[in-house]
């Protein structure tokens, strides 16, 4: 599955990208798409977003919320399914 993780600025984006990288994990940055209303307009993709969770909170990265991406025949719909509060 993918993930969508925004964030309350570039600055954590950033930050979050390098720290997850580190971890080990798999991530990609992107514009957040326009059907999200959220964050600083750069956001993470990630495909565990339980761990990658896991590890922004265990080093202090404030995220703002994480979205499933739900991809179909008429496009791709983003499900909110946690958030940074």
């Amino acid at each position: 599955m993918l993930y969508i993780v925004t964030f309350p600025n570039t600055h954590m984006a950033i930050l979050a990208e390098k720290s997850l990288q580190q971890g080990g994990f798999s991530v990609g940055i992107m514009p957040i798409p326009s059907s999200i209303k959220a964050g600083c307009g750069i956001a993470l993709r990630v495909t565990d977003a339980q761990a990658a969770q896991g590890h922004l909170l265990e080093n202090e990265i404030h995220y703002g919320e994480i979205y499933l991406a739900i991809t179909t025949e008429k496009g791709t719909t983003y499900q909110q399914i946690n958030s940074d509060s």
